[in-house]
């Protein structure tokens, strides 16, 4: 009886990692909740399919707008990246950190001055100090993050690579619920062009990539859904211009 017990819990994770690889949003692994407080003149979540804006506002710093949410993303080696920048930072309520990829990268030490700020980033795997200031929270493959702001709500997956990749290649930022949101995957590394080609596959359920480019202010875009307008067959390079997109209807 054991055995057969043991086959069927076996089964049921089986079931749900594969469908949770077809979504793209798995939900295995830590839920770290986070409410933000917000004041009687907040008009967010109205259920309706929101307008969206990616901003570049800073070489290496992107500004993601829905829905009254402000999530900033940032690459750990990007000129933005410094105790001397961190100050001109837009207010945010979501920092999102992609590693050190050339080895400018100077630790969490920036971050000290920003206090009660959240910040997600892959955990630290060689005992990096946290300083204190922000909330941290450290993601491994599959970790999930729940976000509400008044009714907004934003959910962030941390997803792996490729086989044989161990850690987090990226994060899946899906903005809204129910039956209209928008899907932004942050890359973590750069990609080359048979892994761009791949990425449709690979993250059927995201609308949109931010990828970052070593040594570049920066990152380029790439719409991932068959049939929208936008697509290109290359990535195009976000610009103080912006990108502007729409929550689509599940």
């Amino acid at each position: 009886m054991r055995n057969k017990t043991g086959m069927a819990a076996g089964i049921a994770v089986a079931l749900v990692l594969a469908l949770g690889c077809r979504l793209g949003l798995a939900q295995i692994g830590p839920r770290y909740t986070v409410d933000i407080m917000t004041g009687k003149g907040w008009h967010g979540g109205s259920g309706k399919a929101q307008q969206g804006r990616l901003e570049l506002v800073g070489k290496g710093l992107t500004l993601i707008r829905y829905d009254g949410l402000r999530i900033l993303t940032v690459g750990a080696d990007a000129e933005a990246y410094s105790a001397a920048a961190v100050g001109d930072w837009p207010q945010a309520d979501l920092l999102v950190m992609s590693p050190a990829l050339t080895g400018r990268y100077s630790g969490l030490a920036p971050l000290a001055a920003l206090h009660g700020l959240n910040v997600l980033l892959p955990a630290p795997v060689d005992g990096t100090p946290v300083p204190p200031g922000p909330r941290f929270y450290p993601m491994h493959t599959w970790d999930v993050l729940h976000l509400r702001k008044g009714k907004a709500l934003l959910r962030v997956t941390a997803m792996p690579g490729p086989a044989g990749m161990a850690q987090i290649a990226g994060f899946v930022l899906e903005l809204g619920a129910g039956q209209a949101s928008y899907r932004v995957y942050i890359s973590c590394t750069p990609l080359e062009d048979a892994e761009l080609e791949a990425l449709p596959a690979r993250l059927p359920g995201a609308d949109l990539a931010l990828l970052p480019v070593p040594a570049e202010p920066a990152p380029r875009l790439l719409p991932l859904q068959p049939g929208h307008q936008q697509r290109q067959l290359a990535p195009t390079v976000l610009t103080r211009a912006g990108y502007a997109f729409t929550a689509i209807r599940r």
